[in-house]
């Protein structure tokens, strides 16, 4: 053999390994790379339906009513509490949405109602010296009548 034979043959030698050095770096680089999956977390979702508010015109006129049906998320382990507690809850909802009119009730969107029942719960939780037994309060039915 002739040394150019030997030196195409190293060269071509060197380049499979370097490709194939580069192609392991890759696929261990992706690897690492790949983001840690989620751990799903488990929750229960009570509903308390049927709450009825009066709402009154601010012109005057007839009175309408408001019927919410609302849904709390908690975790397996408070989810006792909240059903516990759903008289209170019930009242809270009703006090806090029995002091809109009904012009503004309709001119409230969904994320409005949640963030007025949240700010309500809190409050009455607060005022209770209780920690809140669920970590959202939903809107899952609303109507105006």
């Amino acid at each position: 053999m002739n040394s150019r034979t030997l030196i195409v043959a190293a060269l071509v030698a060197i380049a499979v390994a370097g490709v194939g050095a580069g192609g392991w770096w890759y696929y261990q680089l992706a690897a690492h790379d790949e983001p840690a999956k989620p751990k799903p977390v488990d929750y229960r979702f009570i509903t308390l339906d049927k709450n009825i508010v009066m709402l009154k015109s601010e012109a005057g006129g007839d009175a309408r009513f408001m019927a919410v049906d609302l849904v709390f998320r908690s975790t397996p382990e408070d989810e006792a509490k909240v059903k516990e507690q759903l008289p209170l809850l019930k009242s809270v909802a009703v006090r806090a949405l029995s002091q809109l009119s009904r012009e503004r009730a309709n001119a409230l969107g969904i994320d409005d109602y949640q963030r007025l029942l949240d700010k309500a719960y809190r409050a009455a939780f607060a005022r209770e010296r209780m920690a809140l037994p669920f970590s959202e309060v939903m809107v899952s039915k609303l109507i105006i009548e």
